[in-house]
């Protein structure tokens, strides 16, 4: 019995030639699919390729690998004019560099900007290279530059539709707590109990205390729950009584009620009654 494929796409049988008739379909004229060596500083990236972190000490690590080895699998590029721009296989072109290579293997391919995003994200999700803001906002530039619908996604990159879905709520959380994602110091798990908290000022807060007291997904939700039950408090206006005396002496020069409202610490407004148009130039001439 044959094996089936359980890649999360066509994208990488067709880079890798594990599906000969998809890859006769996607791939460029036959002089343009062999590996070929090209200068490294002919090769560029993909400003869209959704993996924007690479770790410092594992690309080292990859480095001295590929010193001593060389770069066992080619990277896929496709040709931009006088350069050649990444389709897959960043990583092995970073570190590449860092070795001092002064030429890298690549296979010339030619796609269309949708095939080649599909690609990357395939690839990178394959190998688990992506951190989950990177995949969501991969997911979100699929759906929006090439009109894809969810459905559709998850159907041409064998995802689950819900799980694209879950994805893209991360793309609601703020900057700051996407950081903390980014970063692996909280989970999605804790995300998504945190997107319940609508209040972004509290989220934030409830994230970083997430993260500073490790807490796990269970006493993240408890948390939430806390922050729920807590009444909003009002912070005591500075300076009350000044404001109160201040009104007292108004209404009493200018004989009739006045009020002052504070919007913030340093702004409000000053109201001054009247109840008739001589009681309104009564005042306006004590003014004066």
């Amino acid at each position: 019995m044959a094996v089936k494929n359980k890649g999360l796409g066509k994208g990488l049988s067709v880079l890798f030639g594990d599906t000969e008739d998809v890859a006769a379909k996607t791939a460029a004229p036959e002089e343009k699919t062999a590996e070929t060596v090209v200068k490294i500083g002919l090769v560029e990236p993909d400003r869209n390729q959704p993996r924007k972190d690479f770790d410092a000490e594992s690309l080292k690590e990859l480095a001295d690998s590929i010193r001593e080895h060389g770069i066992i699998q080619p990277i896929i590029v496709q040709k931009k004019g006088a350069h050649y721009q990444i389709v897959t296989g960043e990583r092995r072109w970073r570190a590449a560099k860092l070795a001092g290579l002064k030429e890298v293997p690549v296979l010339i391919r030619e796609y269309t900007e949708e095939n080649a995003a599909e690609i990357a994200l395939i690839e990178n999700i394959q190998r688990k290279d992506l951190n989950p803001i990177e995949e969501a906002e991969a997911y979100r530039r699929l759906l929006d530059e090439f009109g894809l619908t969810q459905e559709k996604l998850a159907e041409r990159i064998s995802r689950n539709r819900v799980n694209i879905a879950n994805s893209l709520r991360l793309l609601k959380l703020p900057e700051a707590v996407k950081t903390l994602v980014k970063e692996g110091k909280i989970s999605t798990g804790h995300a998504k109990v945190l997107l319940s908290v609508e209040d972004p000022a509290k989220l934030t807060l409830a994230a970083n205390e997430v993260a500073a007291s490790n807490l796990s997904v269970r006493e993240t939700e408890k948390l939430v729950k806390a922050l729920d039950k807590t009444p909003e408090k009002k912070k005591p206006l500075k300076n009350k009584v000044a404001y109160d005396e201040t009104e007292h002496m108004l209404s009493r020069k200018l004989g009739t009620r006045v009020r002052i409202s504070r919007k913030a610490e340093n702004s409000g407004k000053i109201e001054i009654s009247f109840s008739s148009l001589e009681d309104f130039e009564r005042i306006t001439d004590h003014i004066r």
